[in-house]
């Protein structure tokens, strides 16, 4: 078995954009899709009004020094200042790592999680499709990657650091992750049965838009799709 933080470098987010075209404002998220790089351009400034030790205190980063903070997610060390955000093991990152990074460092969030999850639709008023079983298209490269096979996935939860929280019916399989130190997450995974198909959803513990607005939010979102759908790939 791979190691998946070592190899977690070569996790790509090229499908959040797939997944974007395939929502309701088609033209204009097609028309950024070139346009990450510039995103994270013109919110990296913001972080020279950043107060480093406060921001480090509420948000659950390291304080390295006065002006830089250092911050574990999805497996890698990344180290945040007033220049930007740079991954510790110097290897390549999708900018939109970068620009989630730097939206969470300048949160003005100041509450600890309640561990009660909603959908990722609760936070959007519907924007987003996917209810408790049925079809969520932000989750399909998850589908995809694991099908039917909960072993597979478990391992893949287990090699992420997720915890198992149980089931509470059967083929219903819950799973907790620390997606960043505010942000914890409920993903669970139903197996396939004689009504469904299988099927995955990702619930957001309900004071995430105190940290992040609706599109950070998804944008974090795709990078924890990317990151458990690439961990099939490691096995």
């Amino acid at each position: 078995m791979k190691n998946w933080v070592n190899s977690h470098d070569s996790l790509k987010l090229y499908p959040l954009r797939l997944w974007w075209t395939r929502g309701p404002a088609y033209y204009t998220i097609d028309k950024m899709a070139n346009g990450y790089e510039k995103t994270y351009e013109v919110i990296v400034p913001r972080l020279k009004d950043c107060e480093f030790s406060y921001a480090a205190l509420r948000l659950g980063f390291d304080l390295v020094d006065r002006y830089n903070m250092a911050i574990d997610f999805l497996g890698r060390k990344y180290e945040v200042d007033r220049e930007g955000v740079r991954p510790l093991d110097g290897k390549a990152v999708d900018v939109n790592i970068l620009s989630v990074l730097v939206y969470y460092a300048i949160s003005k969030g100041n509450t600890e999680p309640q561990y009660d999850f909603a959908l990722l639709n609760t936070f959007t008023g519907g924007l987003v499709s996917g209810g408790a079983r049925g079809p969520d298209w932000m989750v399909a490269p998850i589908l995809k990657a694991f099908g039917n096979d909960y072993e597979l996935f478990r391992r893949a939860a287990r090699n992420m650091g997720m915890i198992y929280e149980g089931s509470r019916s059967a083929g219903e399989h819950a799973w907790q992750y620390r997606l960043l130190p505010k942000i914890p997450v409920l993903i669970k995974y139903f197996e396939a049965d004689d009504e469904f198909p299988c099927d995955i959803k990702i619930y957001y513990d309900k004071t995430v838009p105190e940290f992040l607005d609706f599109e950070p939010l998804a944008v974090l979102n795709g990078c924890l799709v990317a990151a458990i759908a690439h961990g099939a790939d490691i096995l």
